[in-house]
This record gives structure tokens, C-alpha cells and sequence, in this order.
């Protein structure tokens, strides 16, 4: 069982549940070293390394089960790599979460545009479950 860091779509639950089978305790938790940025022509956002001053505000997932995890590895597909980092919850617990990162050879998707959580939620998401999601879990 590991714990996974959220910074995009996942971070809702009407995305996160049509992934996963389990049931998991989340909570906020920030990402040091990275930007996310929106992606040209999508709704949802890709992360990328960089200056130890950036950081992702995201949600983690806790004890989440080799078959949940092996549901997000298809979910996020051959665009990302999972990695371990390092993640602070807002009581300053540190502890390791995967963390899904945008591989180098796909930068040419990047927006220059911060991705919004706020507009995803209220708009984005409803174009995001009609484009992307599968609602069988397999």
C-alpha cells in the first residue's frame, strides 16, 4: 500500500472514483519542486520538475492498494512517469506519496497558462468525464 499525491483531475472525487475500486482516507497536502501547468487544448494539468521554491497545493491519497495503483498507472498512461517524492499535509507531516510527472519527451504539450482547479471544478470537469472516463473499473 502507498500513498499518491493528486495535482490534477484526481483531486475530485467524481474523476478519483470512477479510477479506483477502494476507499481511501485523502487529505491536502503540498508538492516542493514542481509547477503544474495547464495543457495546450485540455482540460486537465501536467507536472513538471522545478525550483525548490515551487510548489503544488494537491490532495493525497492514503494506503491505496496494488490494484488501485496499477488503475491510475493505465489512467494516467504513456505520457507520465510515477515517482516517489516527498509530500507536506497542512499538520506538516512529511511523508513519501507517487507522484505522476510529466515525461521530458512530451513537453511540447505544455500551455504557458497555470492550470485553475477552481475553473476544472466548475467547468472543466464536466467535459472531462464525458471525454476521458471509463466508468468501468477493470
Amino acid at each position: 500500500m502507498v500513498s499518491v499525491f493528486t495535482y490534477g483531475s484526481l483531486m475530485f472525487d467524481p474523476v478519483w472514483s470512477r479510477v479506483v475500486a477502494g476507499s481511501y482516507e485523502r487529505c491536502e497536502a503540498i508538492l516542493q519542486g514542481y509547477d503544474r501547468k495547464a495543457v495546450r487544448g485540455e482540460t486537465y494539468p501536467v507536472l513538471i520538475p522545478s525550483s525548490a521554491l515551487s510548489q503544488v497545493q494537491g490532495v493525497v491519497y492514503c494506503n491505496v492498494s496494488s490494484a488501485d495503483l496499477a488503475r491510475l498507472d493505465h489512467f494516467e498512461g504513456e505520457y507520465y512517469v510515477r515517482k516517489t517524492e516527498q509530500i507536506i499535509t497542512e499538520e506538516k507531516k512529511a511523508f513519501p506519496a507517487e507522484v505522476y510527472v510529466l515525461k521530458e519527451e512530451y513537453y511540447n504539450i505544455i500551455s504557458h497558462k497555470e492550470w485553475d482547479p477552481v475553473h476544472f471544478c466548475t467547468t472543466g470537469i464536466h467535459f472531462f468525464l464525458h471525454s476521458f472516463m471509463v466508468t468501468d473499473k477493470q
